[in-house]
C-alpha cells in the first residue's frame, strides 16, 4: 500500500478513529473517577557514605547511589512498614489487616526515586488527607535514617535536606495522564482495525 493510499484510508475512516479515541478517553477518565482521590507530600533525603577511603570520586558516588537504591527497596519490607506504623504519627486504620492487601496498599502509598549519579532520594507519600500524606513522608524518611546503619553500617547517613512539600491539589489519580493514555490506546486500536479491514479487502 502506497503512502498516499494509506493517508486516504485514514481520512475516510476519521470518524471511526475519532470515536474510538473519544470513547477510550472517556473510559479512562471514568476509571480515574472511581479511584480514591489522594494528596501527595514529598521529602528529599541526602544519603552519604563517610567510609570512602581509597575510592575514586566516581566509585564513591556510584557506591552511594547503590546504597540509595537498596534503601528504596527496604522501604517496602514488612519490618520497615511496622517501624513507620509504630511511631504513632500516622493513621494505622488506613491500611488493611490482610497481609497481601496491606503490602499492595503500602506500595501504592509510598514512592521512592533516586537521582541518577547522586545520593539524593525523594520520598513521596499519598493519602486522602494532606496532613497524613505529610506525616507518612516524614515518618518514612526518619525510619530510613534510623534503619540505614543497621543494614549498611554506621558510616552511612541519611539526612532530610528539604522540608515536606505537600501538593495543593489531588495528585492521584492523574486525570491528564490517564486520559492521554486512554486516547492514545483508542487511536491505536482504531488504526489497527482500519488497517486490518484494508488487508482483508485486498
Amino acid at each position: 500500500m502506497s503512502s498516499p493510499n494509506l493517508v486516504r484510508l485514514f481520512v475516510r475512516s476519521w470518524r471511526l478513529v475519532t470515536l474510538a479515541t473519544l470513547l477510550c478517553l472517556v473510559l479512562a477518565l471514568g476509571f480515574s473517577l472511581v479511584q480514591p482521590l489522594r494528596y501527595s507530600s514529598s521529602v528529599r533525603l541526602l544519603i552519604t557514605h563517610t567510609n570512602v577511603t581509597g575510592l575514586d570520586p566516581y566509585t564513591a558516588v556510584k557506591s552511594t547511589e547503590r546504597i540509595a537504591q537498596n534503601l528504596s527497596e527496604i522501604v517496602f519490607t514488612s519490618s520497615f512498614f511496622n517501624g513507620v506504623m509504630a511511631s504513632g504519627d500516622v493513621d494505622t486504620t488506613y491500611f488493611s489487616t490482610d497481609e497481601i492487601t496491606k503490602r499492595k496498599e503500602w506500595r501504592d502509598t509510598v514512592e521512592t526515586t533516586v537521582s541518577a549519579g547522586t545520593g539524593i532520594m525523594t520520598v513521596t507519600a499519598f493519602h486522602p488527607k494532606r496532613d497524613q500524606a505529610t506525616a507518612l513522608a516524614v515518618r518514612v524518611s526518619k525510619e530510613m535514617s534510623a534503619q540505614a546503619p543497621d543494614f549498611f553500617g554506621y558510616s552511612v547517613r541519611v539526612q532530610i535536606i528539604d522540608d515536606p512539600l505537600p501538593s495543593r491539589f489531588f495528585a492521584k489519580p492523574d486525570f491528564l495522564q490517564n486520559g492521554l493514555f486512554g486516547a492514545i490506546f483508542g487511536c491505536l486500536i482504531a488504526s489497527a482495525w482500519v488497517l486490518g479491514r484494508r488487508r482483508q479487502t485486498i
